[in-house]
């Protein structure tokens, strides 16, 4: 099988995530001390000096730049990383899912997993029960290369919390869907209805 992920990948992501915390940690420091080192300042003033009020504004300046860049790094950039973090751990230690279908798409639309970005894997399995044919939908991650897989082939994959983490093609067009029939069916019956109406018009004119 086809592995997704790998030992680097999981330790990319985790070095990712730390740089990105030492960096908001070093940047919060280096806000305390400026912050610490005005507040000393304006003590060192006499009472009353009119120069008390330059440190005062440049905390306040500075403070809505922290405030303006840290959060959005926070809630944006590290959260993401964080998550993609997250979720390759369950990928080393989740329970997986084996499963074996016929492969029919990818689904173009983007698609939200847990907060994370997603390409859409459409398959289609036979049901049994049912007597028809099922859609089954598993994520793969964008980051990575699309899988080589065509419409029709009979794909075997391993799938943790819905991810495709390996993959193995068993047969290359192992099933051939009849869409373009459909469609074909389907713009006979319009072209049917089509003539139809025209026909009740002209009757109606008379």
């Amino acid at each position: 099988m086809v592995s997704v992920y790998n030992d680097a990948d999981y330790l990319a992501a985790y070095q990712q995530k730390q740089r990105l915390f030492y960096t908001f940690v070093l940047a919060t420091l280096a806000y305390v001390g400026f912050a610490v080192g005005c507040a000393i300042y304006l003590t060192t003033l006499p009472y009353g000096d009119t120069g008390q009020a330059f440190p005062r504004v440049l905390v306040y300046v500075v403070s809505a730049i922290y405030a303006a860049l840290i959060f959005p790094f926070m809630a944006i950039k590290y959260s993401r990383s964080h998550r993609y973090y997250k979720m390759l751990s369950y990928v080393c230690e989740g329970l997986k899912m084996e499963e074996l279908n016929y492969f029919y798409e990818f689904r173009e639309k983007s698609l939200q997993k847990d907060n994370i970005d997603v390409v859409g894997c459409v398959f289609e399995t036979w049901s049994r029960k049912k007597q028809e044919w099922l859609e089954r939908e598993a994520y793969f991650d964008p980051e990575k290369p699309l899988p080589e897989i065509e419409s029709g082939d009979l794909v075997e994959y391993i799938t943790q919390s819905n991810f495709i983490i390996q993959y193995h093609i068993v047969e290359k067009q192992a099933l051939e869907f009849e869409e373009e029939e459909e469609d074909e069916e389907y713009e006979e019956y319009e072209e049917e209805e089509n003539d139809e109406e025209i026909e009740a018009e002209g009757e109606t004119e008379e």
